[in-house]
């Protein structure tokens, strides 16, 4: 601890009596000659420390931007201090310019410094790129498509590049604009970007915020910035034409000395779009313009009955990710097949859109037995090789285990269990000991013929009536189902609804699709096992409902179902708006009926 004090101490003693020693000055430094519109730098430094350095009086020039230095250094026993500060600036005319002496105050005394004279020659440059600028690859990205001009003959300007000048129809094009300049840009105010009309537009690079490098340009130091960079796909064929970015600028410093507004425009592009060609094209072919490959998977190749499944198929490569058609998978009858969902995994790089896109394929098999989904064909325009391509997935052989139970399959009669009889007590030993004995009462017309008489029409009576009430009463329970089904199916809403709350999808599920069809049922005087869509969609039209109100109700049953079978990674609603659905439908249904 005392040697840290010791050697700080005598620190202080030798910078004090080294600053004592050195003489104090004030210098102006600037060079003197420039060319008009170039940017140079005036320096004001001082040899001391704590000193205040004035501004000089700059009121002839362009001020740009306002920088500080220190430094310090021993040599031979000698300490040397030198404290800056540097004014970037320009002249914006010829002539011969002097910045007067400033002066400061250093322990009491007054310093002057020295004074400049500047001489301003050369001519006035314009701020817009000219037409036929040459442009070499970036080294640092030679696959990217940003170029730097090889000329400049202005010092901000805009700079747009493309990567192709004639491409075919859906093929990518990669366009890039560049900031160049020579002054300090402070701010932007006013952006036009091209509209790109008859292109589809991704963005690849669009910062919100930006940062400059320098980079020369014929031997000149620019300020540089990769202001926009996009993939561009034609959508219709013949010459296109790319609008110029048109960019205002603030240019000066953030220390309040004076700020200049600037504006610079790009050219005009033009991009040749050639139509595919129609030899060759395979009839599957969707519009897919790139390089692709294409697989097939399902996360179960065994299941049962009423079990769902989900097939995905990706497709992987380079192109119009966007704006393909969704391939064709043929699927046996055995399947219940929904709308495919799509998924996409994309990089935006320099290169272009890359990556995979996936469609997901959720079905729900009904009929067991051995089944195989064929391979599924994928056919795109490939521009390198100017020719369509077709590839193609592996087969999928998927195996359905399980019967139904007795609610959905056919009932076959057979003998009941109550008309067999024990065949010992139907066989009787013929009697051989009998007598027969003559009798002269007659049956007919006696008490006992029409005691027998009455009590028949009375049975029978008694089933006629019985049958009838029977029918009045069956037609009453229909009546009184129909005339409950909105009460009943609200219950079983409300039993959905705690499901909800307690996040229990697939209880919540069972209970939505229960209320749906349990009031179709009610409604219609239909039995839940024999109701199906088609049976639906007749009973609608006997009661005169009119397609939406059908369409709304087949709707919603899909997305129930769809949504009870997806799993998690799949599911595309969230269960408190598939209540929402139910609960609509059904109150729309109910006062169709009552209207």
């Amino acid at each position: 601890m005392n040697c840290k004090f010791i050697f700080s101490f005598l620190t202080f003693v030798l910078t004090t009596s080294f600053l004592h020693a050195q003489d104090f000055k004030i210098t102006l430094n600037a060079p003197e000659n420039v060319s008009v519109n170039e940017q140079f730098r005036v320096e004001v430094s001082v040899n001391a420390q704590n000193v205040n350095i004035p501004i000089p009086d700059l009121k002839d020039f362009r001020v740009f931007g306002r920088s500080q230095s220190n430094s310090m250094s021993i040599i031979n026993g000698d300490m040397t201090v030198r404290n800056s500060a540097i004014f970037t600036i320009m002249a914006t005319k010829e002539g011969t310019f002097k910045i007067p002496a400033v002066q400061t105050e250093y322990k009491g005394k007054t310093y002057t410094s020295n004074s400049l004279t500047i001489t301003e020659s050369g001519g006035v440059a314009n701020n817009n790129p000219q037409e036929g600028d040459e442009y070499i690859q970036d080294q640092d990205n030679p696959q990217g498509g940003i170029q730097t001009p090889t000329q400049a003959t202005s010092d901000l300007f805009v700079d747009i590049s493309t990567n192709k000048k004639e491409v075919y129809l859906g093929e990518q094009i990669i366009v890039t604009a560049s900031v160049y300049s020579r002054y300090n840009i402070v701010g932007v105010e006013d952006v036009k970007t091209p509209s790109f009309k008859g292109f589809w537009v991704q963005d690849i690079y669009n910062p919100k915020n930006i940062s400059f490098e320098h980079k020369y340009i014929s031997g000149k130091e620019f300020l540089y910035t990769l202001w926009q960079q996009k993939a561009l796909f034609a959508q219709k064929t013949g010459t296109l034409e790319i609008d110029p970015y048109d960019i205002s600028f603030i240019t000066g410093d953030a220390f309040g000395f004076r700020r200049v507004k600037m504006s610079a425009k790009s050219k005009t592009m033009k991009i040749n779009v050639k139509p595919l060609p129609v030899n060759g094209k395979p009839d599957d072919f969707g519009g897919a313009v790139g390089n692709f490959t294409v697989s097939i998977s399902s996360d179960k190749t065994e299941l049962n009955l009423d079990e769902p499944m989900t097939v995905k198929v990706t497709i992987q490569g380079s192109g119009n990710f966007k704006l393909f058609e969704t391939p064709k998978v043929d699927f046996p009858s055995a399947f219940e097949k929904f709308e495919p969902k799509s998924q996409e995994n994309l990089s935006a790089t320099s290169n272009g859109i890359t990556g995979t896109k996936t469609f997901s394929y959720m079905v729900i098999a009904r009929q067991n037995g051995e089944f195989t989904i064929p391979a599924v064909k994928f056919s795109f325009f490939d521009p390198s090789s100017k020719s369509y391509k077709t590839v193609s997935t592996k087969e999928l052989n998927i195996t359905i285990n399980g019967q139904r139970d007795s609610l959905s399959s056919p009932v076959v009669s057979g003998v009941m269990k109550s008309e067999v009889e024990n065949l010992g007590t139907d066989i009787r030993y013929i009697k051989t000991n009998f007598s027969l004995k003559n009798s002269n009462k007659k049956f007919f017309n006696s008490f006992e013929f029409y005691l027998i008489a009455v009590l028949m029409v009375v049975i029978f009576a008694s089933v006629v009536l019985f049958r009838f009430q029977q029918i009045k009463n069956n037609a009453d329970i229909a009546g009184v189902k129909n005339r409950r089904a909105g009460k009943t199916s609200r219950k079983r809403l409300k039993k959905a609804e705690e499901f909800l709350k307690q996040n229990q999808k697939d209880s919540f599920y069972v209970e939505i699709l229960s209320a749906l069809w349990g009031y179709l049922s009610d409604k219609l005087s239909i039995p839940i096992s024999e109701l199906s869509r088609d049976n639906v969609s007749e009973n609608f039209e006997k009661h005169n409902l009119d397609s939406d109100t059908l369409k709304q109700i087949i709707d919603v049953l899909d997305t129930c179902e769809y949504e009870h079978y997806a799993p998690e990674s799949l599911s595309k609603k969230p269960m408190e708006e598939v209540y929402q659905m139910a609960a609509a439908a059904i109150e729309n249904l109910e006062l169709k009926f009552k209207a």
